[in-house]
């Protein structure tokens, strides 16, 4: 691929310039002309890795990382955008491909024991040497809390071992040859990242810890077919590999399905159903009053239908979901999810890892819902609401539409019911997983109206961090603003007028300009520190 980007420049002002764009022969190189030579940015794209920008005051920006270096770069539009992250993605498997083709011997068969291990290996090695000390210790315990969770020590996908990738929509670990095919399908598939290379923010890293291999695998190897289908392994061919990526993800072949419409009519099939909500984690050493996923759920009195075996719920897997318990008149979609404790980084709190419990519904199920309602779609909007990612994960392996709207509740999208449930956590699944940001119900109101109106300041940051519209009006022409401000909200309050001045300031410099305001980058990375570790103090007016 090849095409003009603007770079931002490495000196004091930062300032941006156009370049014509080339990937070619394994690099990323840029010329200023067309006729003036070719500098190399990247001479080796195997040590590189893409990410999205979100917290920078342009559009379409996205970075490059290596060991020793970033590149900023930004887009003309938003398709170019997608189009660069995917070539430069797709051009990083290129080079392992093609190091791996260099490295067969003469009878055709690999030097490596698993394709392009020892490459990949020696790859590693040169990234360790060259990053530095502190992000070495703050990597480190990254990847001690994300191999910790359940069949994260493997790869997901083929089962080797020291996976150093992840799918942070699917939420699992791989190894660098299933990361290939993962990043050759796709971002709107997979959205791949290095657990050594990458930055991760906070709500990005709890989304890893709510879900893992296990849990994806209960998924979307739910049932299959040993003798139609070949299963990846660590030393198979690139074509087997893909085949079963392909089939596990793209076609999901293996996917339970739900029970069809006409199921409930049966007199054996269950009458109602509902989604165990998720509560937050403890470590093994301290004790929590909330069962749990794996945990027999007992509804409480006055909410669950009767059931023969009153008073519980049986575990186990149903006949129509990986992820569900069942009786004879109930489902409960989460039962069976089990919750892994995470170890905190040395020196921190596991409070502070945690989120409160601001959600005054205590049950521990969601409303249930008619066995005729049973749906992917309702299935997801219910799943946020419960904050239950490894079922909101099933409903999106079942087909559910991120961005349908319930007729029944005012038209409202799975994201606004994520907000309802006070948790970041749910939200930033979500939003990686195609969620619209700016999505009106039949009030006029968005996501952001949604989290300003219930007073959640961690979740207001977290969507102008992904530019949500604060402009927008409701039915009764109020902007998010002026919620804030009849809400006596003062910390939201706060955060957007800084938000809006800091839009207009960079409306006034222009494309060319040095753009955004410092005080506003440093509040709100203060707003948003604090609503991760400090949540109670943002909790002002509950």
């Amino acid at each position: 691929m090849e095409g003009y980007l603007f770079k931002r420049t490495s000196n004091a002002f930062k300032s941006w310039v156009r370049r014509w764009f080339t990937i070619e022969n394994n690099q990323l190189v840029y010329r200023k002309r067309t006729k003036d030579s070719l500098t190399v940015m990247e001479e080796d794209l195997r040590l590189c890795t893409v990410r999205p920008l979100v917290e920078i005051e342009r559009r379409f920006c996205f970075e490059v990382l290596s060991p020793s270096r970033s590149h900023i770069l930004q887009a003309d539009s938003e398709a170019d955008y997608h189009a660069w992250m995917n070539a430069i993605q797709a051009g990083v498997s290129t080079a392992y491909n093609n190091h791996q083709s260099v490295d067969k011997a003469p009878d055709g068969h690999s030097d490596t024991q698993s394709g392009d291990s020892s490459a990949s290996g020696d790859s590693q090695a040169k990234v360790q040497a060259a990053l530095p000390p502190s992000y070495e210790s703050e990597k480190f315990s990254r990847m001690s809390q994300i191999l910790s969770v359940a069949g994260n020590s493997e790869c997901c996908d083929c089962g080797s071992g020291e996976p150093r990738w992840a799918s942070i929509n699917l939420g699992i670990t791989l190894c660098i040859e299933c990361s290939g095919i993962h990043r050759s399908f796709g971002v709107h598939m997979s959205k791949v990242r290095s657990l050594t290379l990458d930055s991760w923010e906070q709500e990005l890293l709890k989304v890893m810890l709510e879900l893992g291999n296990s849990v994806i695998n209960q998924i979307y190897e739910a049932n299959v077919d040993e003798n139609a289908f070949k299963r990846a392994t660590p030393h198979c061919n690139r074509e087997v590999r893909e085949a079963w990526i392909r089939a596990k993800y793209i076609d999901r072949a293996f996917v339970r399905k739900l029970p069809r419409p006409e199921d409930h009519e049966k007199p054996s099939s269950p009458k109602t159903w509902s989604v165990k909500k998720w509560k937050r984690r403890s470590s093994p050493s301290k004790t929590t009053e909330s069962p749990s996923p794996g945990a027999t759920g007992t509804p409480s009195a006055g909410d669950a239908p009767a059931m023969e075996e009153k008073g519980t719920l049986l575990e186990g897997q149903s006949q129509d979901s990986g992820l569900g318990g069942s009786t004879q008149d109930v489902i409960v979609f989460g039962t069976t999810a089990t919750e892994h404790p995470v170890t905190t980084p040395t020196g921190e709190d596991e409070d502070s890892m945690s989120e409160p419990e601001t959600d005054p519904d205590t049950q521990s199920t969601t409303s249930y819902e008619d066995f005729s309602k049973l749906h992917p779609d309702m299935l997801l909007y219910k799943a946020a609401r419960a904050r239950n990612l490894p079922v909101m994960r099933e409903a999106l392996a079942l087909g559910a539409d991120p961005n349908w709207q319930n007729e029944e509740e005012h038209h409202q999208t799975p994201l606004m019911k994520a907000i309802a449930s006070g948790s970041m956590v749910p939200l930033e699944f979500l939003l990686i997983n195609g969620a619209k940001l700016d999505t009106k119900d039949d009030r006029g109101q968005s996501a952001l109206h949604h989290a300003t109106l219930l007073g959640h300041t961690g979740q207001v940051c977290q969507l102008l961090k992904r530019n949500a519209n604060q402009q927008a009006v409701d039915e009764n022409g109020r902007d998010p603003l002026s919620i804030a401000i009849s809400e006596a909200n003062a910390d939201i309050v706060t955060i957007l007028r800084l938000s809006k001045l800091n839009q207009e300031m960079k409306e006034t410099e222009g494309m060319y300009g040095i753009q955004g305001d410092e005080t506003f980058n440093e509040v709100f990375r203060d707003f948003t520190s604090m609503a991760h570790n400090a949540p109670e103090k943002l909790n002002r007016n509950k």
